[in-house]
């Protein structure tokens, strides 16, 4: 029965399908140019006269060598360079946000609050002390004052004081207020004792002269002519705090005209060195003494760290964005970098503009072809025109750039608050990268978040502190699937996602419950 048998097995390769319908060289050539056309997206469906019409239009980047030959639509090493003029915003990848040029005023995204409450939790009385001496000691100076010589009852006597400058330092290592002697040239001697402020809070009066007590006015009948005024200076002593926390009891006041900052490594300088030794000392020791101290010391310093970013991002971003007014005034000066985003952002909008003497020519004209942003500038807009004339006959592109974050992206910064790919914000423990800021709120009150996009960003932030996430939040997957039901309500308004970032605007499930059940229980009563 095998000899029944016809088996025919089909021939391979291009334009196998036309085999012994064409010649065997025309049907591979065939085969060839069908399998690379088919490569073009949509191409079954489109008009092939047309579509020769595009192809014969199409422009390529002829005469433009120093953007042609790369699988990157632009010149990798000027893109990196202009992303570092530009991308220097807070938000992802760089960008501008509006915490970048209002968070001062906001209060966002400054953890102050955070960092109020992590140096809280942290400080000891030895730490608190330490820094209290060390103000001290960096406002080291001597006071100066006028006495008041007053002639009444047919005498001469000291009734007062002017303080010309109130000094500072005064007080280090509980040191006693100095002492006044005010001279006369013609035999004239008084005393008083100064006053000075002791409360640390407040910095205006602290360690300063804010008044005097006369100890003796030294009255006599005749005048007492010129008179001079030498008040003690402050302790020029290291005085460390005590092991106990203690401040060191040892502080005398030197003498009048001592000369406290003698240059560097000596005198008032070396004293200060000492203060922040001791300091830094007992920093290593409260945070490696437990490990919630550990943990607290990363959060604070992370937050710390935080601050000087964002206040970085904002002098930075308001500089380059408000440039000053030339003077004198002129019209016709173009503002950096406004200027040159505009022409960026109209450039394709230019490139369709090929009437005579008008975009795209004065454009190819003005363009410097021998350096790299002239070619680029003529490549770009050749590239704008191929994408109209393939869309003309329906061919769909493949080629865009989206310029704003994926609807998983936004979720993540909505409910989480932060994304990696920052160019400059929060690092993230082991991996080089950057997450941006989470934002701190200064509502009336306090965002009450519904849930955390289950991300390694949720956790990946060193120790950078979530509001109001005391308590375990549900975890939503960021997937497209877990999303999709949520996404009924576009995410901008959805208050599964906003509920992170802005006041309450309704109860939460806790809340809403005791709401109903304290209604049913004045129904019942009533």
């Amino acid at each position: 029965m095998s000899d029944l048998l016809n088996f025919q097995i089909p021939v391979g390769g291009f334009g196998s399908y036309v085999q012994n319908i064409l010649p065997s060289d025309q049907a591979v050539l065939a085969g060839a140019f069908s399998t690379s056309m088919l490569q073009i997206n949509g191409i079954q469906n489109v008009n092939l006269q047309r579509f020769a019409q595009v192809v014969f239009s199409c422009e390529t980047t002829l005469d433009l060598p120093l953007i042609s030959g790369t699988n990157v639509p632009t010149d990798q090493l000027s893109a990196a360079s202009a992303l570092g003029v530009i991308a220097l915003g807070g938000g992802p990848y760089g960008t501008y946000t509006m915490s970048n040029f209002f968070g001062a005023m906001s209060g966002l995204p400054y953890p102050l609050q955070a960092v109020h409450d992590g140096i809280q939790q942290l400080q000891t009385d030895k730490l608190a002390n330490i820094y209290i001496q060390l103000y001290l000691a960096v406002s080291w100076q001597q006071a100066t004052a006028t006495a008041t010589i007053t002639f009444s009852g047919g005498n001469y006597s000291l009734t007062g004081f002017t303080i010309n400058n109130p000094s500072g330092g005064y007080g280090r290592g509980t040191a006693p207020a100095p002492t006044v002697t005010v001279t006369g040239s013609n035999s004239f001697s008084a005393t008083a004792t100064a006053v000075i402020g002791d409360d640390p809070t407040d910095l205006s009066t602290y360690g300063k002269i804010t008044g005097f007590t006369i100890t003796n006015p030294g009255t006599q009948a005749g005048n007492p002519g010129t008179t001079t005024t030498h008040i003690q200076a402050p302790p020029t002593a290291t005085l460390p705090v005590n092991s106990d926390g203690s401040f060191n009891t040892g502080g005398t006041n030197t003498a009048y005209g001592t000369t406290g900052w003698t240059g560097a490594g000596i005198g008032m300088d070396s004293v200060v060195q000492a203060y922040i030794d001791q300091a830094n000392a007992e920093i290593i020791a409260i945070s490696t003494s437990t490990i919630d101290n550990f943990n607290a010391a990363n959060t604070l310093n992370t937050n710390y760290n935080a601050i000087g970013t964002a206040l970085k991002q904002e002098q930075r971003a308001r500089y380059n964005a408000l440039p000053p007014v030339p003077v004198p005034y002129n019209n016709y000066t173009s503002s950096y970098p406004g200027a040159i985003y505009m022409f960026a952002n109209f450039l394709p909008v230019f490139a369709n503009d090929t009437a005579p003497n008008m975009s795209v020519q004065t454009l190819e004209n003005i363009s410097d072809i021998n350096l790299t942003g002239g070619q680029s500038i003529i490549g770009a807009m050749r590239e704008q025109r191929n994408q109209a004339r393939l869309l003309q006959v329906g061919i769909p592109l493949q080629n865009y750039i989206p310029n704003g974050l994926t609807q998983q992206q936004l979720a993540s910064l909505y409910v989480n608050g932060t994304l990696p790919n920052a160019v400059d914000g929060i690092p993230n423990p082991g991996t080089g990268t950057q997450s941006t800021f989470t934002a701190y709120p200064n509502q009336p009150t306090s965002p009450s978040p519904a849930a955390q996009i289950n991300t390694s960003v949720a956790t990946a932030v060193n120790g950078l502190v979530i509001p109001n996430t005391a308590t375990p939040l549900p975890i939503l997957n960021n997937n497209r699937t877990g999303l999709a039901a949520l996404n009924t309500v576009p995410l901008n308004i959805n208050a599964a996602y906003t509920s992170s970032t802005l006041s309450p605007a309704s109860f939460n499930t806790s809340a809403a419950i005791q709401h109903v059940v304290t209604c049913n229980c004045d129904c019942w009563l009533s």
